[in-house]
Order: C-alpha cells, then sequence, then structure tokens
C-alpha cells in the first residue's frame, strides 16, 4: 500500500488458510492490520485519513499450495526492491 500524501510503501503478505481475504478484511476493520507504524498514522490521523489517503495493490497472488516460506521470501524480494524499510512502513 502506499500513503498518497506522503509517498511512504507498506509491503505485507498473506498467508494461511484465507490468505488474501483474511488480510485485507483487517485492513478493512480497524486501518492497519497490526503493523506498529500504521497504527501510529491511526492513532495520530485517524481511520479517516487512511481511508482517503491509503492505495492498495496486490504485488502478487499465489493459490493455498504456495509454501508459506516462499511467500516470505516474496515479501521480503519486494520490501528491499521498493525499499520500504528505508522510506515506508515496513521495520522488518
Amino acid at each position: 500500500m502506499v500513503n498518497k500524501m506522503n509517498g511512504k510503501l507498506y509491503v505485507g503478505k498473506a498467508t494461511g488458510e484465507d490468505r488474501l481475504l483474511q488480510r485485507w478484511s483487517h485492513y478493512i476493520k480497524n486501518g492497519h492490520g497490526g503493523n506498529k507504524d500504521l497504527k501510529q498514522v491511526f492513532n495520530k490521523k485517524g481511520f479517516k485519513y487512511i481511508k482517503e489517503n491509503f492505495k492498495y495493490s496486490i504485488l502478487e497472488n499465489y493459490n493455498s499450495n504456495v509454501d508459506d516460506d516462499y511467500i516470505l521470501e516474496r515479501e521480503s524480494y519486494w520490501k528491499e526492491v521498493l525499499k520500504s524499510r528505508v522510506y515506508g512502513y515496513n521495520k522488518n
């Protein structure tokens, strides 16, 4: 996802049985999906700010037969390529 106001990025993965559906339902419910930095945005600027200024995208999509470790590797790859650890909301 990208914060359209400042260009900061966040890359997250979806694993487990419901994968994408479960992950996106958390963002719809609380705006941060449990991410520490996104929680700070939520607490400081509110859910309305997140709904209006964050754009969500799917970088890759896999079926449930793909190993979770591979998905973790791909998440790390995208964090590196997009520099979301340095300039975004990813700290891990």
